[in-house]
């Protein structure tokens, strides 16, 4: 047996050192190269172990079944999060948009809405367990308020006759704020999430009205509505996370959580070797930045440091996507006919009738796609983390295996820093 195999993963130090880190226990030490040599004979070889250190990674091997891993369900009952992309049009022209390309322009049809709320909340489709709905784009989701509003009355109905509470969030540009938008939001305790580039120059070239934004953020959290950032990193601001932090204290201090977002598309990087570097500057600069939002009372987070805190078999348990042309997706980042994946994402449709028709064998055949399909990923200490990473990444990506290996690189650069700062005693 290898040390993957009793989830033992490596990662050579900087110092010539070793890592050796059991996701599954929590547990991680650092060994020398001869005491690796030992820890890999007694796993293979089922020698007796000698060496204190080396017992003790091995008294800390626990099997899978025994650990908090998330498995997905590849079935359409396991979905649990249902997301609403309620238009496929924006008022913005962000320069990063993963969605601009395929933009359709298209607002979903009212009663195919109602449909796909009513199949995803019916009190017989996984009872008992916690629902959640989250509304973004495609677009801007407040330009279609009206549409929001009614299809949230009639979610909140169905979740009461079901006997739960209702988690819903709401993502949005910022621009768009009225007292009816207010008092919704607030009466009903929706989460709400801006994306927003902090600094004004920043956002002036990458969004734009950032005076607009930063008074309506205010305005929503003067009223007392959780609002969080979301903010994509770029080469031009991922050397600015602490100044962003100290922005967001003096300008919107009242907003206490962020997420930085690195960048993945092929078209913002001229090679492998820029990725990489990319990578490497926001993985050290989003770890410099955590000491401080923790001094801020700021909780800042990413995709990777989620990654870090949770095991699973797939990167993403899949979501129920309506989209503006009333599909069924596994993913919001593929929500018109026009994106790439499009044909590999979409699992269902609801009819000119109302109904809802899942493609069961698709929807398993795409939730099948985990780490353990991936040669690449077996030997990996981000095995449980990453867990194959994102699989409309990795398409975005493609075939290119230089710009994959940095981004697989960037992953265990960020795990290994997670480790030490967190697992290692």
């Amino acid at each position: 047996m290898t040390l993957s195999e009793r989830n033992i993963f490596i990662r050579q130090m900087a110092d010539g050192q070793y890592l050796i880190y059991l996701p599954l226990s929590k547990y991680a030490r650092i060994l020398t190269q001869e005491q690796l040599q030992c820890l890999t004979e007694s796993v293979e070889k089922s020698e007796q172990a000698v060496d204190p250190a080396v017992t003790e990674v091995l008294a800390n091997v626990k099997p899978t079944q025994q650990s908090n891993v998330y498995i997905t369900e590849h079935c359409v009952s396991g979905i649990r999060n249902m997301m609403i992309l309620p238009n496929n049009v924006c008022n913005f022209k962000c320069t990063y948009c993963y969605s601009a390309e395929g933009r359709s322009g298209k607002t979903v049809d009212s009663d195919k809405l109602k449909s796909a709320i009513c199949y995803f909340l019916d009190s017989n489709r996984a009872p008992g367990e916690r629902l959640t709905i989250s509304i973004l784009g495609g677009g801007e989701p407040l330009l279609s308020w009206d549409l929001v509003k009614t299809s949230l009355d009639l979610a909140y109905s169905l979740a009461e006759k079901r006997g739960q509470k209702l988690p819903v969030s709401i993502v949005t540009n910022g621009s768009i704020l009225t007292d009816e938008i207010v008092d919704y939001l607030k009466s009903h305790e929706i989460s709400l999430s801006v994306s927003f580039d902090i600094l004004p120059e920043i956002q002036n070239m990458q969004r734009g009205h950032y005076e607009t934004v930063v008074e309506n953020i205010n305005r929503f959290t003067n009223a007392g509505i959780d609002l969080a950032f979301n903010t994509v990193i770029t080469r031009e601001n991922v050397g600015r996370m602490d100044e962003m932090l100290h922005a967001i204290a003096a300008n919107t201090p009242k907003v206490k959580k962020v997420s930085f977002k690195s960048l993945i598309s092929n078209s913002y990087f001229k090679d492998a070797e820029e990725r990489r570097k990319y990578y490497r500057d926001f993985v050290d600069n989003f770890f410099k930045a955590l000491d401080l939002a923790k001094q801020l009372g700021i909780w800042l987070t990413s995709p990777y440091f989620n990654n870090a805190l949770c095991l699973s078999d797939r990167f993403c348990p899949g979501k129920f996507v309506v989209t503006s042309d009333g599909d069924i997706s596994i993913c919001h980042c593929v929500g018109s006919r026009k994106d790439r994946l499009y044909n590999d994402f979409i699992f269902g449709h609801i009819t000119s009738d109302g109904n809802v028709a899942i493609d069961e064998k698709k929807l398993d055949k795409i939730l099948s796609h985990d780490h353990n399909r991936n040669e690449r990923c077996k030997d990996c200490i981000a095995h449980w983390h990453c867990a194959g990473g994102c699989y409309a990444d990795n398409s975005t990506i493609g075939d290119n295996e230089e710009s994959q290996n940095a981004y697989c690189e960037s992953m265990r650069y960020f795990i290994e820093r997670y480790i030490c700062k967190y697992i290692l005693k």
